[in-house]
């Protein structure tokens, strides 16, 4: 008997959140579905998980789908995408990534598919000018009419799409990342010694972590000037960063200008970060945007306390002054404060306890994100 055919269209495989919960719903569901993974060939100095998808589920890289926006390639894109859906005839065709997100429900109307849309988080930023930040909603509110589900990975990026009129608020499903909550290793001491081992860390002072891509998104500006404080307040803290991006000259020219240089490491990307967390006192995410982050829930689910930004997604996971804390977006100061307070504070050492992890162990999950989507295809299958 012919199974469904679901097929995911992400614009590029690099080292995210959003790509790495496609390739993981692609093995999660594979019991149940044929599904397929489409993407573009553009990678960066983020990394890349090609091989990881493809060793997960069926692979089409698409050599028109591309990130930047570009009208005329669009275009091409777009029937290049519509050829091959022909081609597979698939029963849901489901998109991530803003980019991807039109291309793949542009590609799709007009044929059998039922349409799904995740939302890692919202294409317009804080970044954005104006008139650009009016386009993209303008785009996202287009393609909403023609989607039959729309998946908001968090309460926040809901409410966002919501209060921008992208959609009704009859289509939305929240469904979390798929991030798995249970640590890697039952035994935190252990864990640690390995992990602290693996990057070479000695001593015992504070140490404090960041995982992630030296992106703007991520604003490492603010990750400097809260280390620089930091340091100050705690002479014994040192500060292990893991993972690369395009801003990682200019960052590493930050840290020494601050002086810091002897008490940073920079250890590039990392395939084994989840192992890693352990290592760590408390984690940094000084995010500007988000979704759900993936960091903020590995962190957790490792028994590390977070200090990260109030980006979307945060709040649901974080308990102030039990789990870390959330603070306001691009404030160096208040980052440092609350980061000296847990780093000072007997009752956050890590590991947290699970009692401490009660909002995390309510809101996110592998298993609640396989039912969500499992949930969801169901729904849209018997519609058909």
């Amino acid at each position: 008997m012919r199974r469904p055919i679901i097929v995911h269209v992400i614009t590029r495989l690099i080292v995210g959140g959003a790509q790495l919960t496609t390739i993981e719903v692609c093995r999660g569901l594979a019991d149940a579905y044929d599904l397929r993974l489409v993407t573009g060939p553009e990678l960066g100095t983020e990394g890349s998980l090609m091989q990881l998808a493809a060793e997960a589920t069926t692979l089409e890289v698409l050599p028109e789908l591309r990130r930047s926006i570009n009208p005329m390639s669009d275009v091409y894109a777009t029937r290049a995408l519509r050829r091959l859906l022909r081609t597979i005839d698939p029963d849901i065709v489901h998109t991530h990534s803003s980019k991807a997100g039109v291309i793949g429900r542009a590609a799709a109307r007009g044929s059998r598919a039922k349409i799904v849309h995740t939302v890692h988080g919202w294409g317009h930023t804080p970044d954005d000018a104006p008139t650009k930040r009016r386009v993209l909603v303008a785009a996202e509110r287009l393609m909403a009419r023609g989607t039959d589900v729309l998946i908001a990975v968090s309460d926040d990026v809901r409410a966002e799409g919501i209060r921008q009129r992208i959609g009704r608020p009859g289509q939305y499903r929240v469904v979390p990342e798929h991030v798995s909550i249970e640590p890697v290793h039952p035994d935190f001491a252990t864990a640690r010694g390995e992990a602290r081992a693996s990057l070479g860390i000695e001593g015992d002072g504070p140490v404090v972590g960041w995982v992630g891509r030296l992106a703007p998104q991520k604003d490492p500006h603010t990750l400097v000037a809260a280390m620089t404080q930091i340091a100050a307040a705690l002479p014994a803290a040192r500060f292990e960063l893991i993972g690369d991006g395009p801003m990682r000259g200019e960052v590493e020219a930050s840290v020494a200008e601050a002086g810091l240089t002897a008490r940073v490491r920079f250890h590039g990307l990392r395939h084994d970060a989840r192992s890693l967390y352990c290592a760590f006192d408390l984690v940094l995410h000084p995010s500007r945007w988000e979704g759900q982050p993936r960091v903020v829930q590995e962190a957790l689910a490792e028994g590390v306390p977070v200090v990260a930004t109030e980006a979307a997604g945060v709040r649901q996971m974080i308990q102030d002054g039990v789990s870390g804390y959330a603070v306001a977006l691009s404030d160096p100061q208040a980052m440092a404060k609350a980061a000296i307070d847990v780093l000072t504070d007997a009752s956050m050492v890590a590991p947290l306890s699970r009692v401490a992890l009660e909002q995390l162990y309510a809101t996110s999950g592998a298993d609640r994100a396989e039912a969500g989507h499992r949930e969801i295809y169901r729904e849209l299958l018997e519609q058909r």
